[in-house]
C-alpha cells in the first residue's frame, strides 16, 4: 500500500506478549508526535480485515494478531493517518508507541463546491461503476456518503481522478458488512479502459440480523469467495489449486509481426495528415492501427505452480512467474451481470505478474500489493464483492 509519513518509536518495557499457536497480542499506545500526549479513541485496524479497535482514554490499545504479514492503520481526526507494515513473528515483548503527526487540514473542512452539476453526477456513476462494481453484490451495495468525493476529470486528459476528504462508507447488505474505505488513489483512464485504485478498508459485520438473513449472508459470502483472487492465492499457498477447482495455464503474449511499430504508425499518420506520399491509404492505415499489438499463445497443459514457488525459513513463500496466467474456475458460473460477447460457462481471468514474482500469505494476500494485474472476471469484480482477509468459509 501507499506509504504515508509516520513516526514509530518502540518503548522497551518488559510487557508480556501472549502467544497461542499462530496468534500474538500487540499492545500499543497512540501519542501526539509534537508533545507526546496520548491520543484517545483513535481508530486502529488491520487493513482489509474485520480486526480493529479504538484506543482508550489514555491512548492504549490491545489487538490479537493472526499469523502473517499485516498493515496496521491508525487514524484520528486532526492527525495524518499512519500505516505500519509488519509480520506477526516480529512482534516482541515490548510496548509499541505509535506517534501521529498533526495535520491541520483534518481540522478544517476541505472546501468542496456544494453545487453538484450534471457532470459531477455523471462522474459519480462512473466512479461507483469502477469502484463498487456492477455485480449482484455490488448492485446491493450503497455508498452512504458520496458528497465527500472530489471528482476531477479535467487535470489529466480523458482520466477521472477521485479523492475523499473522509472515509468512504459502503453498506453491503448482500454480504452483511459495513466497509470504511480510506481511499488513497483512484484513476480511471477512459481511453484505455484501465482502472487503478487503492486504499485501506475496515469491515464491521451487520448486527441484529434474523437467522434467515444470517444464513443468506453466509451463502452470499461463500459464493463471493469461491473463485475469487483470495481463494486462488490461498489455494496456491496450500498447493491445492486443482483440488479447489482452478485450472491454470501459461499464456504468452507474442509481438504481432503484422502490426507496424508505433513509431511507424505515427509516421504514416503524419504523412497522411500533411498530404505526403505514403504507400498506405486511409483505409489500410485504419486496418493496421486496429491490429492487436500482441497475439496470445496459450499452452494447453495446466501449469504446476508448485514448481515456481520457493520456500524460506519462517514460512515465507514466493511465487516466481514471468508470463501471464489464464485462470479458469470450474465450480461456479460467472455472475449474471457479467456480460461478454459470448456466453461464458466458467469464471475466466487473466493475471499479469508485473515484476515476475510476489510473496503469498496464508490468508490470501500478497506483496507488493500492486504487482498483480487482474483482467477478465477477477478484474471485473470490485469493492462490492470484497471480503475481509480474516474471512473463512464455513
Amino acid at each position: 500500500m501507499m506509504k504515508l509519513g509516520i513516526s514509530l518509536v518502540i518503548f522497551f518495557l518488559l510487557f508480556h506478549v501472549s502467544k497461542s499457536f499462530s496468534q500474538v497480542t500487540l499492545r500499543g499506545v497512540v501519542e501526539n508526535e509534537n508533545n507526546n500526549a496520548p491520543i484517545p479513541y483513535a481508530m486502529i485496524f488491520l487493513s482489509n480485515t474485520s480486526n480493529g479497535t479504538l484506543s482508550d482514554s489514555l491512548g492504549n490499545f490491545t489487538m490479537i494478531i493472526e499469523e502473517g504479514k499485516h498493515e496496521l492503520i491508525i487514524k484520528s481526526m486532526g492527525f495524518t493517518t499512519l500505516n505500519y507494515e509488519f509480520d506477526h513473528s516480529n512482534i516482541q515483548n515490548r510496548l509499541y508507541k505509535f506517534k501521529l503527526a498533526s495535520n491541520d487540514l483534518e481540522l478544517t473542512e476541505i472546501e468542496v463546491d456544494s453545487k453538484r452539476d450534471r457532470v459531477w453526477y455523471n462522474n459519480l456513476e462512473v466512479f461507483k461503476s469502477y469502484f463498487i462494481g456492477n455485480s449482484t453484490n455490488s448492485m446491493k451495495s450503497k455508498l452512504v456518503n458520496p458528497n465527500i468525493l472530489i471528482l476531477d476529470d479535467q487535470s489529466v486528459q480523458r482520466t477521472l481522478l477521485a479523492k475523499a476528504s473522509q472515509d468512504l462508507i459502503i453498506e453491503n447488505t448482500n454480504l452483511g458488512y459495513t466497509i470504511r474505505y480510506l481511499l488513497q488513489t483512484f484513476e480511471y483512464n477512459m481511453a484505455e479502459k484501465k482502472i487503478f485504485y487503492g486504499g485501506y478498508s475496515y469491515f464491521t459485520e451487520h448486527d441484529g440480523l434474523s437467522k434467515r438473513k444470517v444464513k443468506q449472508v453466509e451463502t452470499n459470502r461463500k459464493r463471493a469467495y469461491e473463485g475469487s483472487s483470495m481463494h486462488l492465492l490461498r489455494a496456491i499457498y496450500n498447493n491445492s489449486v486443482a483440488e479447489e477447482g482452478f485450472i491454470v495455464r501459461r499464456l504468452k503474449k507474442i509481438p504481432n509481426i503484422n502490426r507496424p511499430s508505433e513509431e511507424h504508425l505515427d509516421s504514416i499518420a503524419r504523412n497522411l495528415r500533411l498530404g505526403r506520399p505514403t504507400p498506405y491509404t486511409f483505409e489500410e492505415f485504419a486496418r493496421l492501427k486496429k491490429l492487436p499489438k500482441t497475439i496470445d499463445q496459450l499452452e494447453k497443459k495446466p501449469v504446476d505452480l508448485s514448481q515456481y514457488i520457493t520456500k524460506e525459513d519462517g514460512g515465507k513463500i514466493t511465487l516466481h512467474f514471468e508470463d501471464y496466467l489464464q485462470v479458469i474456475y470450474t465450480k461456479a458460473k460467472p455472475d449474471p451481470n457479467y456480460v461478454l460477447p459470448h456466453k461464458a460457462e466458467n469464471q475466466e481471468s487473466l493475471i499479469h505478474f508485473l515484476n515476475g514474482k510476489i510473496e503469498i500469505y496464508e490468508n490470501g494476500s500478497f506483496s507488493p500489493p500492486f504487482d498483480l494485474l487482474f483482467e477478465g472476471y477477477m478484474g471485473w469484480l470490485k469493492t462490492g464483492d470484497l471480503l475481509p482477509l480474516d474471512y473463512n468459509p464455513l
